[in-house]
Parts: structure tokens; sequence; C-alpha cells
């Protein structure tokens, strides 16, 4: 019986501790859903949710998501873009981090889009699916970071603090909603 007794008490320990790591993973998640700008457009009846380290122009060299929530939907999409003094024609995109690497798919006539002026402005807005989404988990938590455009010409570079933890905070915005907003 005081074996029994000592197994129920750890048993119950360890159920307290994993209750009480719920209880303050959800107020992180909370926490960081609050932190993101919300901008509700009234036409289309989508709120859409940013991070709030900076707002991603088509013309910056970023990488950043952002979710929208119609009220019986939400979901994610991810923005890659580069700006420059010439034309990299991109039709490959990756990120990378630590060895690994994941081939970000897009259609080029409905994902992509150019621009120029002085400079020239390459980027894709497109849907995040969940094996991206998944990817970008662990993307986001490493200080080796690194998008790569890549056609005629390639361009690599490593994502900054910011673009990072605003990955990180979209996606606990994200898992916030679907968790605890209803």
């Amino acid at each position: 019986k005081s074996l029994y007794d000592i197994i129920l008490k750890e048993e119950k320990a360890k159920e307290e501790i994993e209750i009480l790591a719920a209880k303050k993973e959800k107020q992180a998640k909370l926490k960081a859903l609050k932190k993101l700008v919300k901008r509700k457009d009234d036409v289309s009846g989508i709120t859409w949710y940013k991070q709030p380290y900076f707002t991603h122009y088509t013309n910056t060299n970023l990488t950043s998501i952002y979710m929208g929530d119609n009220g019986s939907s939400r979901w994610l999409r991810l923005m890659m873009s580069y700006e420059g003094d010439s034309w990299i024609f991109f039709d490959r995109a990756f990120l990378s981090y630590d060895g690994n690497t994941k081939e970000i798919i897009f259609n080029e006539y409905n994902d992509k889009s150019t621009d120029n002026d002085s400079d020239v402005w390459e980027w894709i807005d497109l849907t995040v699916n969940k094996d991206v989404e998944s990817f970008l988990r662990e993307f986001a938590k490493s200080k080796n970071a690194k998008m790569r455009l890549s056609g005629k010409y390639t361009k690599t570079r490593k994502l900054k603090w910011r673009e990072r933890q605003g990955i990180i905070d979209v996606l606990n915005g994200y898992d916030a909603l679907n968790e605890y907003v209803k």
C-alpha cells in the first residue's frame, strides 16, 4: 500500500506539472495573438493578422508570414521578397536552417509578382500548407535561418531576428486562434 501511495503521489505531481506547462503555453500563445497587428477588411469579411516588427512591403528583402480569418476558417500565408538593382528572374524559392532545406512550391503566374522603378522587385505571396507550416515552426527558431530565391540568378540571405520572431509570433497567434478563440 505504501508503494502504491508513493506511485500515486508521483503521478499526481507529474500531472500538476503538465497542467502548469499547458497553462503557460496557452498564456504565451494568447500573448502572441494580442501582440499581432490586426486589420479588419469589412468588404471581404477577412481579418488579417501580421507581426508587429515591420511592414513587409514588396520592395524589400524580407521573409514573413501572416494569417487570415473569415470567421469560418483560418489560414497562413508566406511572403518572400527581393529588391535589388538587377533582376534574378527567380522560379524557385527555398527556406533553410541548420542543414534542413525546404523548397517552397509556388505557381509562377498566380503567386509571383514583379515590379520595377529605379530598382527591381520580385516577390511571392502564397498560402502555407501543413508541411510548410511544420517546417516554419523549427525554421524560425534557428539563428541560421536563410531564404534563397533562385532562377537565372540566385539571391541568398540570412533572416534577421525580427523576421524569425515575427514568424514565431504569427504561428503562436494562429495556434491561439485555432485552440482558444471560437
